[in-house]
């Protein structure tokens, strides 16, 4: 399922009213189509396509949040399937070319809201069977202004999956750090605890606290704290593995996921990555259990990460 919209009741209202929008168009331009006399193939046939696209723009306002975002995509195939049999069966050229004149628009939409295999493929598609219906025509001098839509719709498509994933990175990442917040971390957990859940693999999840960042603040200044941060960060990047997750989820606290990695080997790994580190952290872990919900494997982890500060505390003081 495209997880895009599914991620947040907000995205999911956003789709629907987005997709209400964009079916209420391709009404609109039927209705046109009537009152300037130009239908392409028949009125009934025009009417017919005004009365599903009412359809469909209802649909998410009826449903709201609870609209599934595969009927979104269903809309699109289903547009695709009257545009292209309009171009085959319409005898202007015109009209013929008029009728994909709003695949710029679902190139926007299908990059917004879609993942982009997903999107890319139904654009391609589209022009794949939009070109196959001009070519049972005799229009073929319209190829040029095919052309140009498909370059036009895989523009806008391009564009709107760039500046998708600008959007996500900002919504799911820390600023200063580069590294996952709250919100970045608690999706990417999901995914791994159904990835270990479907394979049986180990998930390892650390709870990191950098040792004395206050006096270090306080010292210092926070320009030095936030220089702490960042070369924490990018410490755990060249030292950990690609598939490996880093998130900031406090002022100086972090999260590392550690897919297919079991215990003993994770703590063997964090304590190799501390000794080379230029700021002293202190680490506490949990692997992933059958009853396991993201709360409760991160309150594991911050528990043993406490245990582990109050341990290294005393060693200090007996120092």
């Amino acid at each position: 399922m495209p997880d895009r919209i599914a991620s947040s009741a907000a995205r999911s209202a956003a789709f629907a009213r987005v997709t209400t929008l964009a079916a209420a168009v391709v009404a609109a331009t039927g209705v046109l189509d009537l009152v300037t006399g130009s239908v392409n193939l028949s009125t009934a046939w025009t009417c017919l396509v005004i009365a599903l696209s009412l359809a469909i723009a209802a649909m998410p306002m009826l449903l709201g949040n609870r609209f599934h975002p595969l009927a979104g995509l269903a809309g699109c195939w289903a547009f695709t399937a009257i545009t292209a049999l309009q171009v085959a069966a319409g005898g202007d050229a015109i009209m013929a070319v008029n009728n994909l004149v709003l695949y710029p628009m679902i190139s926007c939409y299908l990059g917004w809201f879609f993942r982009p295999g997903i999107a890319r493929t139904t654009v391609a598609a589209q022009f794949a069977v939009s070109a196959a219906a001009l070519m049972t025509t005799d229009h073929h001098e319209v190829f040029r202004t095919w052309a140009n839509l498909a370059l036009a719709s895989y523009f806008c498509l391009e564009v709107a999956l760039y500046l998708r994933a600008k959007l996500d990175q900002q919504i799911e990442s820390d600023p200063l750090t580069g590294a996952l917040n709250r919100t970045g971390l608690t999706t990417q957990l999901r995914r791994e605890m159904a990835v270990a859940g479907r394979t049986g693999a180990p998930l390892a999840l650390a709870a990191i606290d950098l040792d004395d960042f206050k006096e270090t603040n306080d010292r210092l200044g926070h320009f030095a704290g936030d220089q702490a941060l960042t070369a924490v960060v990018a410490h755990l990047k060249r030292s950990l593995r690609v598939q490996d997750t880093i998130a900031r989820t406090g002022g100086d606290e972090f999260v590392v996921l550690l897919p297919d990695t079991p215990a003993a080997v994770a703590a063997a790994t964090l304590r190799r990555v501390r000794v080379d580190s230029s700021t002293p952290w202190t680490f506490g872990l949990a692997v992933l259990g059958p009853a396991d919900t993201p709360e409760t494997l991160m309150a594991r982890a911050d528990d043993d990460l406490y245990v582990q500060k109050r341990r290294r505390a005393e060693i200090s003081r007996a120092d």
